[in-house]
């Protein structure tokens, strides 16, 4: 009992089989890359199979059909088990092909795509395992799976370095199984007496292993400082780079080239704008709504020439309560047709943050959540939910009413001159500095306007097509020192702020009362994202703002954009920045259509739908049947010699046994050359492997072996059988393995 759980259980357990454990860890890491893809009642069957899967490879050694058809047929028990499934009873005649194939379909189809996933995610781990067993495989299963983890994290907006600190884990510990291996190939005497000592060898490579995981876990986060290869050989190519939804930063205005020292996020300075920013992915909240929107944070009137400032005098600062309306100034006019959305914010970041944020604007604000006893300050002319001071908010719910679009009625509304409600010079303001060009771009863009909603949509439309969105643009070009005429006619891309203040100022010089707003973008609703992969490309377009959801807002989806004073609206939004759209309800046309007979067209088969559905059922039963039985035959294959058997007969043709074996003896000369055990020219062949076996004892009944098969191979009066051959070939590799 104490041999077979010494030596026998660790050669055995340790050193045969726990490296398919080894696999199924990488491969559970590997998978997360589809998280957003795939659905949880996947993940829970291929989660399920592999505890199965991991508990029979580490039983049982042998039989690897029999591994694999119980991990079949634990992947099938969990798909069932977790899939929508739905049992509908039985053909109606098994002699009926038609009923056999819509008995298959209306049951299997219930299966897709749970079966094709979990079954190639089995034979991915078998084949692996397979591969994992030589140390160049188990170290290009480490390697490559560390990169694809890396490309993953660094291109795609997914946070991955849990995962590959597991697969590094996992990798240091199959390396330490290697050599274990390797030790005991060569060493079995210092192998026996290790095995009875396991602690002496366990303890210095967990404490090794943990100190390398604490190291790595503890580094703190360091900014770019090589631009990866990907980025600069689209930037050579001058290939517009990718953008996701968002794109205000926090910008690096001081270096004149191209800079991504800047992550994105809610700058709090916005005196000085441009430079180039990095996208920085990490959520800042989640926003639970009534209906899609921008979630306006503040405003700005004051333009510099470099940048945006508050206008100190602008609205009072009121004290807002629990389920008290709050005013707007100035109020909008009877019969604008407006709509309620109730959000309810809750901030996942810790810092300290000056205003709270919703669609706009905001008119109830209660349940706020934050270290502050004070409430929250409301800023009517401004839009503003302000704090006094920063503070740490943990949540709050937010009522908004949303003007909707009419564009129509806007249109018909007469061009402000000095009257109004509210005092419009600082949204008319201009720096004495800015470039006559800038003026007479906007008037050559609107001449053809006759209203001043049309003035902005000109401009917003000029803006959107005529200019490159890029996060990071080329500021080697800039000569003017004003942030908008170095934009419209000289550096001529940029992001967000760039957009935004360039329609702003050109608003303005066409007699548009404007002001530049900042906030974030909508960004993305995760139960969307499945519907929509659920149900092709049906899903919401970009311009669908009705739908209601929790979004996950993310540093990337900073925005700023601008607004237009309209008399009785109050502040419309326009999105000037190319790619984007602001989600803004509108008036629904209502018109009336002709009775009409509609006829279905002649050329559509009603069936087409019926025979997609089977087309697609039989093509991934062929291709599972087809993995299956390609893997059940490549196992087959392999327990049966493999490649090198089929190799060697093919290499070995017309030669017989005996000729062979004095083939592999020169063989096994050479490699034993290799490792500096050298044959003196004087030496027979018995000497010169009784030399080598006095000084590898633990080999010596392997070097006996080849050398008396050699001997009656080369000078033996009889034939040689194969089994002479197998056995040649049995000692010679013992030595390989071993040196």
């Amino acid at each position: 009992m104490k041999h077979i759980l010494g030596a026998r259980f660790w050669h055995r357990l340790i050193l045969e089989r726990i490296h398919r454990l080894f696999v199924i860890i990488i491969g559970m890491q590997v998978i997360q890359v589809f998280s957003d893809d795939w659905w949880d009642e996947t993940y829970s069957i291929i989660y399920g199979t592999m505890i199965v899967v991991a508990v029979v490879e580490l039983s049982f050694t042998r039989g690897s059909i029999r591994r694999f058809l119980v991990g079949f047929v634990a992947a099938l028990l969990f798909i069932f088990r977790n899939a929508p499934f739905e049992w509908y009873g039985w053909p109606s005649s098994w002699k009926k092909w038609d009923a056999i194939v819509d008995f298959v379909q209306v049951n299997a189809e219930q299966l897709h795509p749970f079966f094709e996933i979990t079954v190639a995610t089995l034979c991915a781990v078998h084949l692996l395992s397979w591969v994992g067993k030589s140390r160049a495989g188990a170290i290009f299963i480490i390697v490559s799976s560390i990169l694809m983890m890396a490309v993953m994290d660094s291109f795609f907006p997914l946070e991955l370095w849990k995962n590959i600190a597991w697969i590094v884990v996992t990798g240091l510990t199959w390396l330490v199984i290697i050599h274990l291996r390797q030790l005991q190939a060569r060493h079995p005497d210092s192998w026996e007496a290790l095995a009875e000592r396991p602690l002496d060898l366990a303890i210095p490579a967990v404490f090794i292993i943990g100190l390398i995981l604490f190291l790595g876990v503890i580094m703190p986060r360091a900014p770019v400082i090589l631009e990866d290869p990907y980025t600069l050989w689209t930037e050579a190519q001058g290939i517009e780079r990718v953008k996701f939804n968002g794109d205000g930063g926090e910008t690096n205005p001081v270096n004149p080239k191209r800079s991504g020292s800047s992550l994105s996020g809610y700058s709090r300075d916005d005196t000085s704008l441009g430079g180039g920013f990095q996208f920085d992915y990490s959520p800042v909240m989640t926003i639970t709504t009534s209906q899609r929107s921008y979630w306006r944070g503040e405003s700005k009137a004051v333009y510099s020439g470099k940048g945006w400032n508050d206008n100190k005098g602008l609205g009072t600062l009121l004290n807002t309560k629990e389920n008290t309306s709050l005013p707007l100034l100035p109020a909008r006019a009877e019969g604008v047709e407006t709509k309620e959305v109730v959000q309810t914010v809750n901030v996942l970041r810790k810092d300290k943050i000056s205003v709270l944020f919703a669609a706009g604007p905001a008119t109830e604000i209660s349940a706020v959540q934050s270290d502050n006893q004070a409430k929250p300050l409301w800023n009517p002319i401004e839009w503003e939910l302000r704090w006094s001071k920063p503070t740490r908010v943990e949540s709050y719910t937010v009522i908004s009413e949303v003007v909707v679009l009419d564009e129509d009625a806007l249109r018909k509304q007469p061009h402000l001159e000095s009257s109004s409600e509210i005092d419009l010079t600082p949204y008319l303001q201009l720096p004495n500095s800015l470039p006559e060009r800038v003026r007479e771009l906007a008037n050559e863009q609107t001449t053809s306007a006759t209203n001043d909603y049309d003035r902005g949509k000109l401009l917003e439309q000029f803006l959107q097509k005529n200019y490159l969105y890029t996060n990071e643009p080329d500021l080697s070009k800039q000569v003017s020192d004003d942030f908008v005429d170095a934009f419209l006619f000289e550096i001529q891309e940029g992001y967000c702020d760039y957009y935004s203040s360039a329609f702003v100022i050109m608003a303005r010089t066409v007699g548009l009362p404007a002001r530049w707003v900042k906030g974030y973008a909508t960004g993305y609703d995760p139960v969307e994202l499945e519907r929509q992969r659920f149900g092709g490309f049906n899903g919401r377009s970009a311009l669908d703002v009705t739908g209601a959801g929790t979004y996950t807002v993310r540093n990337a989806d900073a925005h700023s954009w601008a607004e237009i004073y309209f008399e009785g609206y109050g502040w419309i939004p326009f999105e000037p920045t190319s790619g984007f759209s602001v989600p803004q309800p509108r008036v629904t046309a209502s018109t009336t259509l002709p009775d009409q007979d509609i006829e279905l067209s002649t050329d559509v088969d009603p069936t087409d739908a019926v025979n997609n559905n089977k087309l697609w059922i039989i093509v991934s039963g062929i291709l599972g049947g087809v993995m299956v039985i390609a893997s059940i035959g490549y196992i087959i294959f392999r327990k049966r010699g493999g490649f090198d058997r089929i190799w060697n007969r093919v290499r070995s043709r017309g030669n017989s046994a005996d000729q062979r074996v004095v083939r592999e003896m020169e063989k096994l000369i050479v490699f034993m050359n290799r490792r500096g055990l050298k044959r003196d020219q004087n030496e027979t062949m018995r000497e010169s492997f009784t030399r080598w076996s006095g000084r590898f004892s633990s080999l010596k009944s392997d070097f006996d072996g080849a050398l008396t098969n050699f001997e009656h191979a080369r000078y033996g009066q009889e034939s040689g059988s194969d089994q002479r051959l197998h056995d040649f070939h049995k000692a010679a590799n013992n030595i390989r393995k071993a040196l």
